[in-house]
């Protein structure tokens, strides 16, 4: 039986490393050898962790070490402290300890060795994972700290520096600022060609700036997103910002993933940097952009507003937003408050129908005896997520006789953790069978829906609007026949007079005569 060597770079070692005092993983694995030949431990592989992450499933080289462990393929471990180990969350440090116990793998450190055998080095294995997780979250807490100081101080807070500057080390004090370089111009046209024209959206301007020659950070041409994220940095009216992208984490699949969504509060100071725009510009590019917002659904969410983007207020012109009603219904509003009532969505749909049948029946009717290729597309969907389902709970009621046969013994705990794994395996590749299948769908009533727009195949809007089930579907039917639906309403439904709610439509094509 021989040995491992596991080495991997703590945050202390990035920073000394950063000070010049050689490369960590080098010093490392030359005590970890000499350790090793001292006692007379032959040593068969070296893992290297070259990612630094908190998870196992972050740390490929300790999922391989890991496996190996379990499978009693080393008679032990070199590593220079146990916190290498796992430092991370309790659940990882739970997953290391049972690993090392139940193959019976010592740990060798050049201060101690620990044999999971023996009761006292177990108890003082676990306390030092336990120990090591209370040192990371004070260490880090301190970080965090010293970061908010800096961002208080005005100082820049590291890390690669924003578009239009370099950083810069302040003179006679620690910290570092930033100066603007030969990219500022492209900040300051940025805000004066978005400002300059009130039709000049992200899009547009991103294209205005491609062709003018400029281009993005990393060299590439500057898109809407880029444009808007400009727009959005106070960092360029002057100020220094401390979480205005938070970290989120989240657990899928045993994989810990991090987000990092804008927050919609966060501090701001003034900053020891020059300033590429006033205040004023910043705020005016503020204000532009929150007339001209439209927040998409998230990708794992489900459209509600068959209006959504498409629907304007007449008074204001924002677009008319929705929010969930009573009974479960949805609400159309005007968010600024400028005096237009609201209505169920139902009562807008219903005057939506009224008024597309008055355009719709210019239409000529056309039928078509065979089903077209979109149409026979949904069906094959459908009849796939027909099977998927009933295989879904076929696999369920075998997981439920598989929990049902272990406890009467009739499976071993290898034998039922075995099918387990499979049925779960199985489990997950039919749920994103089910969900391409819904997607499949979506899409092709989305299709439907923009043919017959072009070509209508039915003779009233209500039937065209009604056959849709999704509100992804109406709403890609909207967008595909309008360019856009005026909303006015000064009178509640519950008037004596009864609600004057008015739709307008403007239809993208204008050679209708309507």
């Amino acid at each position: 039986m021989s040995y491992a060597v596991y080495l991997r770079k703590s945050r202390a070692d990035l920073d000394a490393e950063a000070h010049g005092e050689g490369e960590t993983l080098a010093r490392h694995r030359a005590a970890l050898l000499a350790l090793a030949q001292k006692h007379t431990l032959p040593v068969g592989a070296v893992y290297e962790e070259i990612v630094s992450g908190e998870t196992i499933a972050a740390r490929p080289q300790m999922q391989k070490l890991l496996s190996e462990v379990e499978a009693g393929v080393w008679e032990g471990v070199l590593v220079m402290e146990v916190e290498r180990l796992a430092r991370g969350e309790t659940i990882d440090q739970g997953i290391v300890a049972q690993a090392f116990k139940y193959s019976g793998t010592r740990i060798i450190t050049p201060i101690k060795t620990y044999d999971p055998a023996d009761e006292f080095d177990e108890e003082y294995f676990e306390f030092g994972l336990f120990m090591s997780r209370r040192e990371y979250k004070t260490i880090n807490r301190r970080l965090q700290a010293g970061r908010s100081a800096t961002a208080r101080e005005g100082k820049w807070l590291g890390g690669p520096a924003p578009y239009g500057y370099d950083p810069c080390r302040l003179p006679q004090e620690k910290g570092c600022s930033l100066v603007p370089n030969r990219d500022a111009g492209a900040i300051r046209a940025v805000f004066q060609l978005y400002l300059s024209d009130p039709e000049m959206g992200t899009t547009r301007l991103s294209a205005h700036l491609n062709a003018l020659g400029y281009r993005s950070a990393t060299g590439k041409p500057f898109n809407a997103g880029i444009v808007r994220e400009i727009l959005r940095n106070p960092l360029y009216a002057g100020y220094i910002t401390f979480g205005r992208r938070p970290v989120r984490k989240q657990l899928r699949g045993g994989t810990l993933v991090r987000h990092y969504p804008r927050a919609k509060e966060y501090p701001m100071y003034k900053g020891r940097h020059t300033p590429l725009i006033s205040e004023d510009v910043w705020q005016a590019a503020q204000t532009k952009l929150a007339a001209r917002s439209f927040h998409p659904v998230r990708h794992d969410k489900r459209l509600q507003n068959p209006f959504a983007g498409i629907l304007i207020c007449e008074n204001c012109g924002h677009k008319i937003q929705s929010r969930p009603g009573p009974n479960g219904s949805q609400v159309l509003f005007c968010h600024h408050h400028c005096g237009m009532v609201s209505s169920r969505l139902q009562e807008a749909e219903q005057a939506l129908t009224d008024s597309l049948a008055q355009w719709l029946t210019a239409y000529p009717i056309q039928s078509h005896a065979e089903p077209s290729p979109v149409e026979t597309e949904k069906a094959a969907a459908r009849e796939a997520l027909f099977h998927a389902q009933r295989e879904q709970n076929a696999a369920n009621e075998q997981l439920e006789k598989a929990f049902e046969f272990v406890e009467k013994g009739i499976y071993t705990p290898e034998a039922f953790a075995a099918r387990q794994r499979t049925l779960l395996a199985r489990l997950e590749q039919l749920g994103q069978t089910v969900q391409a299948c819904r997607r499949a769908m979506i899409q092709c009533e989305q299709q439907a829906a923009a043919c017959l727009t072009r070509s209508p195949t039915i003779s009233s809007a209500a039937a065209l609007y009604e056959s849709l089930s999704t509100a992804e579907a109406k709403n890609c039917l909207l967008k595909a026949a309008l360019h856009h639906i005026t909303y006015r309403k000064t009178r509640p439904s519950a008037h004596p007079d009864g609600s004057d709610l008015t739709l307008t439509v403007y239809p993208l094509f204008p050679d209708t005569g309507w």
